[in-house]
């Protein structure tokens, strides 16, 4: 009977163990998912613009109002993929009829490898033209295309939705307009500047053009390097310094500036809202 509780203990000290080895590992896991930016030189403005654009996306998705869509992506990325393609098959297909054969192709004695090649630098000179003209006037600088959601028809159990109509009732109507609405994240930077500009615009107007026209009506940039774009239905702006929100030990400070992109979101909601009254 001894050795039984003996080895009893044993056995619930052996689990307590691996219950806190577990629990230590899940910590030590959330310390790492929650560690902060930190931007290791403080004079590479580079590094700080884009912690500030890894921010602004992560802190637009962070709202929970807006998704991801990833159609423009997808679309550079296949036509990236094309490309590869090309240069993937007239680099390996001479190594492929040398394996074939078991003789050294020639390229200047085989026609048809010749017109397989030419062809291939033609379709991968194209497809980078292509690639290149859509990143221009298709994607121009956008760093997340979004789309508004309602967050309830993603909740599966009832108390939650229950608890979650009850904290939104107020921004029901609201939220209920925007569903499906798409939106665009950019940030705009003067060179040398210490400024940048955060906007949101809506996809709609950047597709038609409308964007780019007012921009190069009234877009006005100051001696210190601020972006003024107008501000219009479906489109806000925030003009911020890059040492606003990072501290001098080079910790970005994350909650703030979350706080602020909040802030920026509820003012692209306002801005639709105001017209359609």
């Amino acid at each position: 009977d001894d050795d039984d509780d003996e080895k009893k203990k044993k056995k619930k000290t052996k689990e307590e163990e691996e219950r806190s080895d577990d629990d230590d590992s899940d910590f030590e896991e959330e310390e790492e998912h929650r560690a902060p930016i930190k931007i290791s030189n403080l004079d590479d403005l580079n590094a700080i613009k884009r912690a500030y654009e890894e921010m602004f996306c992560d802190g637009l998705l962070h709202t929970e109002k807006i998704k991801e869509t990833h159609s423009v992506s997808n679309t550079k990325i296949f036509i990236g993929s094309v490309a590869c393609v090309f240069a993937f098959v007239a680099q390996l297909y001479p190594v492929y009829l040398k394996r074939k054969g078991g003789y050294d192709v020639k390229f200047h004695e085989d026609p048809f490898l010749q017109r397989l090649t030419f062809l291939c630098v033609c379709g991968y000179v194209i497809t980078n033209v292509i690639l290149t003209a859509f990143i221009l006037f298709c994607e121009r600088g956008v760093l997340l295309w979004g789309e508004f959601y309602d967050d309830d028809e993603e909740d599966d159990e009832e108390e939650e939705k229950q608890e979650e109509d009850e904290k939104k009732k107020a921004s029901i109507s609201t939220n209920a307009a925007l569903i499906g609405h798409k939106v665009c994240a950019r940030i705009h930077h003067m060179r040398f500047s210490q400024n940048l500009t955060l906007e949101l615009v809506s996809r709609e107007l950047l597709s038609n053009g409308v964007a780019k026209k007012m921009d190069k009506e009234k877009k006005v940039k100051t001696k210190d390097g601020v972006v003024i774009l107008p501000t219009t239905r479906g489109r806000v702006t925030k003009v911020v310094n890059v040492a606003e929100y990072v501290y001098t030990d080079g910790v970005f400070a994350e909650t703030s500036y979350l706080n602020m992109v909040e802030q920026l979101v509820a003012e692209y909601e306002q801005s639709l809202e105001k017209k359609d009254k």
